[in-house]
């Protein structure tokens, strides 16, 4: 041995287990540390590319324009590229259909959100792009590159090439409406306040900085919010450094936790060999020497785990991503998902990680360099005796007999071994509960959140309804009968009736109106009868529709008998309004409890009094809605059966058109299962549509295949994200009750000399490695609650949500954390079981 540091190389070797545990520890560590970066850097450009696809690659634009406007942004040093867009009037096809042609020259087809299925962009004026679903319903029926004859607004008829075909859109298709672009320049768009300016910057420019001056050349200026935000570009600062504060937050726990890893490990490695150390003083060995020692063995460790980490990272996300496309996911519902490497991530990653085991064997290095020879050779070193107290408070491991009781002497007789651990389970606790409640919440903002996502196809119905109030009472356009077919096809999850909505106000009292809605958004209300009226969405459910509700029941009943029986409805009263500080924030509306009375009235294009007042009682309150928009701004909703929302039509004596459409089925919704062939289905009900005249079929199984597999994918990458972090937790403790477990083999062996048998140490030391859970979780649940606050008033700047701490988590996370303290004892114990610790006694003496 030529240097005292040889020393750092044979001791790894000696503790071969131990120093696999760490290294393990350390390569998670950096694996999530750099995977969490890399995943981040490649969600942030993806989802760049993701805005720019759903909203458009602009920048800026202004909804007036003018040739002054015009002239100024065309020859601004700053501006890249400027495009003109200019919509058109609504042309008129047969059967209620229409087609709306709008223009936009070369540098708009490619800022706004205009995507080809096939063909190419329109470069001359008689060409245009349609949506796919409208080519059989133009006039001749013409294909890609057929001509159509369309009627212009203004009633000349014009012959336009179609050059290419666009992506179908659920929103055109449910109107009946579909979008075409045409190619045109500036000298033909008229420049006034029906046409739109869209551009973006020269690469290099700082946008941010440029949003207020661009904002001066006109008043109806505004921004490409998306796609801006997640360039970082924001002209909200504060939204710059929240996302900024959470990221931080997140990767600032990772590295705590990794340092607690290390710095355990060595710590106690320091202490088992406190009497080693202190030999090494009385031959000559310097504080710095011993340091040396410390450190040599965290170099490495380090050099071992940090590039094995960063490894694991990549690749690992890389062949979960490849396994995800191969098997026909599109990730993020992109079509092609790039995952891009960053050398400055790998980099601060390798930092990092070297930094982490550095700071952490810094404090057990010191403590080694600042041993006393002589105290250190007679063992003092491992032995603390117990402080003496007059007053002590009892522990609950005293309930479990001699063994619990040595058990709690032997914690408090070693208190700062007992920090130590405790500490590492706190950490690992805290972190797990921290980026649980992340993700949910991560999940809960990127992902739907209702039944809306099975939605495959709808069947819609063209009836109208004369406005002298001469045609007679619809009735259903499918029948029973035909709905229990549909239900019954191989892959439909479910189908549901559609029917009127009624918009009728509440009279609310002020005693059930929430106060603080009131106050945080400014908002107020017309009084009728000294009470407040609050718009209201009034639905019409079938039981299919009331099964689903079921899991959002937050109070109260969804059966429809026990609905029908009182004049009971189901409500919504939870809002998203836009507060005063420009924040969207849930809240309810009111504070109606099951039981109460509603009043409402008819529908609100009558005068106040002559609106019929008719009550129902709130059977059932739900957290959101089922179906449509999860969250309203500011309006009620009301979910009736077919009974009670008969007797509200039949008071509604105002309206003609309210009783024309009665309770009658207008259309259908059918929600397919996951991963069911929806080609039958469609087949099944272009025939049912065919013998219903004046009908239409929306297709959006492609849509919705792919929400469900973003949703999917969201949950993947959550689940696993947490199960990695389950590991470091664990591995954490693991290291860290081993560790000291180990230490004590001389104690045990006295215990043994004694006369304590192996069960009863086995007990003892089993009720220290459940009580360092139990403490552990305890204080990591209370240090992952505050994280988890703060996280929230982050986050909920971004977008609004009450916060909702995830207890059951927290208790999963406490249940694990005493479960692997108990099993962390067990190994070391048949380890020293089959260890004579008496010869080994006698060998030290």
């Amino acid at each position: 041995m030529k240097s005292y540091g040889a020393m750092a190389g044979r001791y790894l070797k000696q503790q071969r287990r131990k120093s696999i545990l760490t290294i393990v520890g350390i390569l998670l560590s950096v694996a999530l540390i750099s995977a969490l970066g890399t995943m981040g850097q490649a969600l942030k450009d993806n989802v760049i590319l993701n805005a720019k696809y759903n909203d458009g690659s602009f920048y800026f634009g202004y909804t007036e324009s003018s040739p002054d406007l015009y002239a100024k942004l065309e020859k601004h040093i700053l501006v890249d590229q400027l495009g003109i867009y200019r919509k058109g009037g609504e042309i008129p096809l047969q059967d209620d259909y229409s087609i709306t042609i709008d223009k936009t020259d070369k540098d708009g087809f490619r800022l706004l959100p205009i995507h080809l299925q096939d063909g190419r962009m329109p470069t001359a004026k008689d060409e245009i792009v349609v949506e796919q679903w409208i080519l059989d319903r133009l006039p001749g029926t013409p294909k890609l590159n057929g001509v159509a004859e369309l009627k212009d607004t203004d009633g000349t008829t014009r012959s336009y090439r179609i050059v290419g075909v666009l992506n179908n859109q659920q929103t055109s298709q449910t109107n009946g409406s579909s979008k075409a672009y045409a190619f045109s320049d500036s000298s033909d768009i008229a420049l006034d306040s029906g046409t739109q300016l869209l551009l973006t910057l020269k690469p290099g420019v700082d946008i941010n900085q440029q949003i207020e001056s661009f904002k001066k050349l006109n008043p109806s200026f505004f921004t490409n919010d998306d796609l801006l935000i997640f360039m970082g570009e924001s002209g909200d600062s504060r939204l710059n450094s929240t996302l900024m504060i959470i990221f931080s937050t997140l990767v600032g726990l990772v590295v705590l936790s990794t340092v607690a890893v290390i710095y355990n490990a060595f710590h106690i490695a320091v202490l088992e060999r406190i009497r080693q150390f202190g030999l090494l003083r009385t031959i000559g060995a310097s504080p710095g020497q011993i340091r040396s020692i410390v450190f040599r063995e965290a170099t490495v460790l380090s050099a071992i785990g940090v590039p094995l980490g960063l490894l694991v990272g990549w690749f690992g996300l890389w062949f979960t991503l490849s396994i995800m496309t191969q098997n026909g996911m599109k990730i993020m519902t992109m079509d092609s998902f790039e995952l891009t490497f960053h050398w400055w991530i790998m980099g601060g990653s390798f930092i990092i990680g070297f930094a982490a085991v550095y700071l952490a064997a810094w404090l057990p290095a010191r403590k080694a360099s600042s041993v006393s020879p002589v105290e250190a050779v007679k063992g003092a070193g491992s032995i603390v005796r117990e402080s003496f107290r007059h007053v002590r408070t009892p522990s609950l491991l005293s309930l479990m007999g001699i063994e619990g009781r040595m058990a709690s002497n032997n914690i408090r007789r070693n208190r700062a071994k007992f920090r130590i651990t405790t500490f590492s389970i706190v950490i690992s606790v805290t972190l797990f509960v921290v980026f649980h409640y992340f993700t949910q919440q991560s999940l809960t903002m990127t992902t739907t959140t209702n039944e809306n996502d099975r939605l495959a196809f709808q069947l819609l119905s063209n009836s109208s309804i004369e406005e002298d109030g001469s045609s007679p009472q619809l009735s259903d356009v499918v029948s029973d009968n035909v709905m229990r077919q549909l239900g019954e096809l191989p892959g439909v999850y479910r189908v549901y009736g559609n029917y009127q909505k009624l918009n009728y106000q509440v009279l609310v009292p002020d005693e059930k109106l929430n106060k603080d809605y009131v106050q945080k958004t400014g908002n107020s209300f017309e009084r009728i009868n000294d009470r407040n009226t609050v718009y209201s969405d009034m639905y019409l459910y079938d039981t299919a529709r009331l099964k689903e509700a079921a899991k959002y029941l937050q109070s109260g009943t969804v059966d429809p008998m026990k609905l029908a029986e009182g004049d009971g409805v189901i409500l919504v009263q939870t809002v998203k309004p836009m507060t005063v500080d420009d924040k969207r924030e849930l809240m309810p509306i009111t504070r109606y409890k099951v039981g109460d009375k509603l009043t409402v009235m008819g529908e609100y294009s009558a005068s106040p009094t002559a609106r019929q007042l008719r009550e129902v009682t709130v059977a059932g309150i739900l957290k959101q809605s089922p179906f449509e928009s999860p969250y309203q701004e500011n309006t009620l909703v009301v979910i009736a059966t077919k009974p009670t929302f008969a007797k509200l039509v039949t008071a509604d004596s105002q309206s003609v058109y309210t009783k024309a459409y009665g309770t009658a089925r207008l259309g259908l919704d059918i929600a397919i299962e996951d991963g069911a062939n929806s080609g039958p289905i469609k087949q099944e009900l272009e025939q049912i549509a065919r013998t219903i005249p004046g009908s239409r079929l929306v297709d959006i199984a492609a849509e919705q295949k792919e929400t469900r597999n973003y949703n999917l994918q969201m949950k993947i990458f959550v689940y696993s994200f947490l199960s990695i972090i389950g590991v470091i937790g664990s591995l954490n403790i693991i290291n860290t009750v081993q560790t000291n477990l180990l230490l004590r083999r001389k104690e045990i062996g006295l215990l043994q000399a004694v006369g304590m048998t192996m069960g009863q140490i086995r007990r003892m030391a089993s009720a220290e490695g459940v009580w360092f859970g139990v403490i552990g979780s305890f204080w990591g649940i209370l240090l992952g609650l505050g994280l988890s606050y703060f996280l929230y008033k982050r986050l909920n700047y971004v977008r609004g949500f009450p916060f909702d701490f995830p207890w059951e988590a927290s208790l999963i996370a406490c249940g694990i954390a005493m479960l692997v303290g108990l099993l962390s004892v067990q190994t070391p114990l048949r380890r020293m079981a089959k260890a004579n610790l008496l010869e080994e006694l006698r060998e030290e003496a």
